[in-house]
């Protein structure tokens, strides 16, 4: 609507070029990159702006980037046009070229314009630029160019570049390769000048020495063996200089790891690190020794030194965390609230190796320790989201739903966490009960995709009426990223799940939510289940294991996180039911796509096992209805008879609550057999239609004659055993009414503090007193998650 105002505005008054420019920007909003096109050479054209002669290049690039070949063709010879009449007068003009250039990978020309355009000169300046010239060099081989290209970088400019620093390291290998030995003894002589000229400096930079050790790293993978003992005696050097720092541990990952083969080696290393952090009584190098231990700790860690397995020998080593921690905590009195305690770190490895114990254990008063041990660090440290996270994970692990959306609010996510860290706080939830909790989150993550309809359009706008192109390509890749987000899709999933459920506790209600309800936003085809972009943040979790294991984020939940495969069975599930209730004639087709997604290879191994057993419950149903309507009622006996099958072998047996089986998993597969109770109202409802059963009375008369009609015995054993699944979840739920009383507590609270499974911190008093409190929040959690999915289940069997 608003394009069409401003298009017919301006051709209306094709002199006004506030008209112009407003058609031109209404293009740019909707996405129209031809629109944009057509309004720029128009602009151009009548005002003879060269600004407009941009507009359009840009706009026949973004075609090119979106599948057209021949718009990057034309933009390239516009563009070539414009350089030959001097028209490239700015940096960012030649930055839109040079992009040009490189989407069609044409380098050698990226490359010759950048070293022989006069702005390309000029645009040099810009270290981006010349970040772009060091890749294209590489990329063309001129290994020489690049060695003088990254040393003079380096010796003139900043010899604290990484960027640089691994270009020159790449150009030596290829020259070594060439057989040209002299460089390494030059690339020997550049390390040993760097670090001199930063040693002279107030602050210390990292790049000399590190880059020391990245060279001899490379050295040890070639002919130039590298003595393994001096390789070590250099990171222990570097670690007396930097050991202090919290990236030491990430500097030092990637050359450390052949150590886990040699004891020996190991044990001499690890002493030597100790030993280079010296006593002292001056606060500030106190402070830095805390975190130079914190990094002996994890490295310890990384190299499979911590006890996994010997229960005792690990908890000595918590306790050792345990009190560092408690050691370092004098040194922090004063900090500001917002300010975290110098040895957090301590506390999160300690529950790592808790949480270790828990996977080769399986028992759940380990992650209850951990827990306590991160409660206590907390309320020290309250803007430590790392601890957050963590315990976060651990309660879900333990099926604890209430602690983690308290912590959820005090972690004041905002903007762009919408997308990337609400899923620490709404994954895998919905199976605790707590609906109305979890949509709220939902709804509140909401705000990022929609402010990114209005805001991210504003922003390109802003790009084109500055100049600056080099940023269109980042806003639009910004947008795509959100507007394809494999959250926002799950998200959308897991709102309209909550919203059935909450409504289908009847037949006649369940039926109603999809004849309602849209389900034509819930995408469930290859091309955009492809296209999705999970920008979810997992890097942001505490993690210190080595690169031979899993890492700590992914061991620290109760399954793994949804993903593209979990949105696509979802999307068939919920638009199968649509298709069902609205009897529409494509539920043919999306049961044979569903069934051809259930049997790939992978599919198994990216959803629980119960919901992999719901989607093919719900495609046995869905292909009985379609084939009730095809008038193949022997096809649709069989498919009702499958679905039967499933529900009898993988929803009929489901332990119940005990003592020592607390966990997530029984939530969950209660929350799938009511789920799958749900969808079955509606199928009954529908197949019932479908047969010419619409009354009370015809239904009866059915079932009264069913031996003698086999697709209505099918139908009827249907019912019995989905009445039957709800009736054994009813008694498991009921168990766990009974189990989550104050004797749990106290039951629970004796197992760790009575038990030499228990560290010491918990056998005192001020832990015990801690562990109880914490225990007590546990269990009323439980309380309310199985007296929420008691409450739906008991709904559903009076309505029967």
């Amino acid at each position: 609507m608003i394009v069409e105002l401003y298009e017919n505005a301006a051709n209306q008054q094709p002199k006004n070029e506030e008209f112009g420019n407003q058609w031109f920007m209404a293009m740019v909003r909707n996405n129209d990159y031809k629109g944009q096109q057509a309004a720029a050479v128009k602009l151009q054209r009548v005002f003879k702006n060269d600004k407009y002669l941009f507009w359009a290049i840009m706009s026949l690039a973004l075609q090119g980037q979106s599948g057209n070949g021949l718009s990057y063709t034309l933009a390239e010879r516009m563009m070539s046009k414009a350089s030959e009449e001097k028209r490239l007068k700015q940096v960012e003009h030649l930055r839109l070229y040079l992009l040009i250039l490189m989407d069609q990978e044409k380098n050698k020309e990226a490359l010759t314009l950048l070293l022989d355009n006069e702005v390309g000169q000029m645009a040099l300046r810009d270290p981006e630029v010349r970040q772009i010239k060091s890749e294209l060099l590489r990329d063309s081989k001129r290994w020489t160019e690049v060695l003088e290209e990254s040393q003079k970088a380096l010796e003139k400019e900043n010899p604290d570049d990484w960027f640089n620093w691994l270009a020159y390291f790449e150009a030596v290998e290829a020259l070594v390769e060439e057989n040209n030995e002299t460089v390494i003894g030059e690339a020997k002589s550049l390390v040993a000048t760097t670090q001199k000229s930063v040693l002279d400096n107030k602050l210390l930079k990292r790049g000399p020495f590190l880059a020391e050790l990245e060279l001899l790293h490379r050295l040890r993978k070639t002919e130039n063996k590298v003595d393994d003992t001096l390789f070590l005696e250099t990171i222990v050097s570097y670690f007396s200089r930097f050991g202090s720092k919290s990236c030491i541990f990430e500097d030092l990952q990637g050359y450390i790891g052949f150590l886990r083969d040699d004891k020996e080696k190991t044990d001499t290393f690890m002493k030597s690190l100790e030993e280079s952090i010296k006593p002292s009584k001056d606060k500030a190098t106190q402070v830095k020794n805390v975190y130079k231990n914190i990094n002996v700790r994890k490295i310890e860690h990384f190299l499979d030194l911590h006890p996994k397995t010997d229960i005792k020998e690990a908890l000595g080593v918590v306790d050792e965390l345990w009190k560092q921690y408690r050691d370092a905590l004098p040194l922090g009195e004063g900090l500001e609230k917002t300010e975290l305690q110098y040895g957090d770190e301590f506390v999160l490895l300690a529950s790592h190796i808790l949480l270790d114990l828990y996977c080769e254990h399986k028992q759940h008063s380990f992650v209850i320790q951990a827990i306590c041990l991160l409660e206590d660090a907390l309320v020290k440290s309250i803007y430590n989201f790392r601890i957050k996270l963590m315990l976060v994970r651990l309660y879900v692990l333990l099926g604890v739903y209430k602690r983690p959306l308290e912590i959820y609010r005090t972690m004041e996510i905002k903007q762009i966490q919408f997308d990337t860290m609400t899923h620490y706080f709404t994954d895998r939830f919905t199976s605790l009960g707590c609906i109305e909790e979890v949509e709220s989150i939902l709804y509140d993550s909401l705000q990022i995709y929609r402010s990114n309809e209005v805001e991210t359009p504003e922003m390109l706008v802003r790009a084109y009426q500055y100049g600056t192109y080099s940023k269109i390509q980042e806003f639009i890749g910004f947008r795509r990223r959100l507007d394809t987000s494999l959250q926002h899709a799950i998200t959308k999933i897991e709102l309209k799940r909550l919203d059935f459920i909450r409504s289908s506790f009847q037949a006649k209600f369940a039926v109603q939510y999809f004849n309602e309800n849209d389900m034509k936003d819930i995408k469930y085809d290859n091309v955009s289940i492809d296209a999705a972009s999970d920008n979810r943040d997992f890097k942001v979790f505490a993690g210190y294991n080595g690169d031979n294991q899993l890492s700590t984020e992914q061991l620290c939940k109760p399954t793994q996180s949804t993903n593209k495969v979990w949105v696509q069975l979802y999307g068939f599930i919920l638009n199968i039911m649509s298709a069902a209730v609205k009897g529409q004639t494509k539920l043919a087709s999306l049961v044979s796509e569903a069934r051809a997604v259930l049997e790939h290879d992978d599919t198994k191994e990216k959803v629980t096992a119960q919901e992999y057993s719901l989607a093919c419950y719900i495609v046995h149903l869905a292909d009985a209805l379609a084939l009730i309507g095809a008038s193949k009622t022997d096809e649709a006996t069989e498919k009702l008879n499958l679905a039967t099958s499933i529900l009898q072998e993988q929803f009929f047996n489901v332990e119940p609550f005990s003592e020592s089986n607390i966990t997530w998993d029984n939530f969950h597969h209660v929350s799938i057999v009511l789920e799958a109770f749900s969808y079955n109202l509606v199928f009954t409802e529908t197949i019932n239609r479908s047969l010419g059963l619409n009354s009370k009375d015809a239904r009866r008369r059915a079932v009264d004659s069913a031996q003698s009609n086999p697709l209505v015995l099918g139908l009827v054993k249907l019912q019995d055993a989905s009445k039957l699944s709800m009736q054994k979840m009813q008694n498991v739920v009921n168990t766990g009414k009974a189990l989550f009383r104050a004797q749990l507590q106290k039951k629970l609270y004796k197992e760790i503090t009575d038990s030499d499974r228990c560290i010491a911190y918990l056998g005192a008093k001020e832990g015990q007193n801690l562990a109880n409190s914490h225990i007590k929040v546990m269990v009323l959690s439980w309380s309310q998650s199985v007296t929420a999915l008691s409450e739906e289940i008991d709904r559903r069997l009076q309505k029967l």
